[in-house]
């Protein structure tokens, strides 16, 4: 390994943070390692954008003059690695991910895409994780056809994969599929389940009450 792809390396740290804390803040599927490095870049190149503009405003209200990064004149530079730049855009890369997963999970950019008339686009997830999301979903009939069982309970967890729909009930009431016979009740039950054997329907407030 080269000095200059060590520097590299250590550069991206700041990046790197932001991209696992984002990962686990949104729905996604498995990022390729092109996606990881593309988002670790672009969140890196966020926080020291950021912390140059913290130094900025730092020395309009200061005594005395904080120096600009380095980072941008000495990046082809191996010999120089600015680890105290790296430490403070480490800090930042905490902050920022909370802020992008915020603008993602509560679909800002599809909203103002709407509201402009540009794009009906909900967002990047399946309709799965559409559906189970909306504030109205809460207790639920979800329909295991394929062993004749139907599930009535109130979601409280869920993820996908690309064969597998995988839920986390509670209060559940389990009935024969055919026959709508109640066969038990158990008080949570982890499900998964071909994402092609399944229905889910939103289930009445008055039938949640009477179970």
């Amino acid at each position: 390994m080269s000095e200059l792809t060590l520097k590299l390396i250590i550069i991206l740290i700041p990046g790197a943070i932001s991209t696992i804390i984002y990962g686990k803040l949104i729905l996604h599927k498995d990022w390729s390692s092109f996606k990881f490095v593309l988002y670790s870049i672009l969140f890196g190149t966020f926080s020291y954008f950021i912390l140059q503009l913290i130094i900025n405003i730092s020395n309009q209200c200061l005594c005395f003059e904080i120096p600009d990064l380095s980072l941008w004149e000495s990046i082809t530079d191996s010999s120089n690695i600015p680890y105290l730049e790296v430490l403070f855009s480490s800090f930042i890369s905490i902050i920022t991910p909370f802020f992008v997963a915020y603008i993602q999970n509560r679909k800002v950019i599809n909203y103002i895409g709407q509201r402009l008339g540009i794009s009906n686009k909900y967002g990047e997830e399946n309709l799965f994780s559409m559906f189970l999301n909306e504030k109205e979903v809460e207790w639920i009939y979800l329909r295991d056809i394929k062993n004749n069982l139907t599930y009535h309970g109130w979601v409280k967890s869920f993820s996908e994969s690309e064969t597998i729909s995988e839920i986390r009930l509670c209060d559940v009431t389990v009935y024969e599929y055919k026959s709508s016979d109640e066969l038990y009740e158990v008080k949570e039950i982890y499900l998964s389940l071909n994402k092609h054997e399944i229905k889910i329907e939103l289930a009445n407030i008055i039938d949640s009450e009477k179970n």
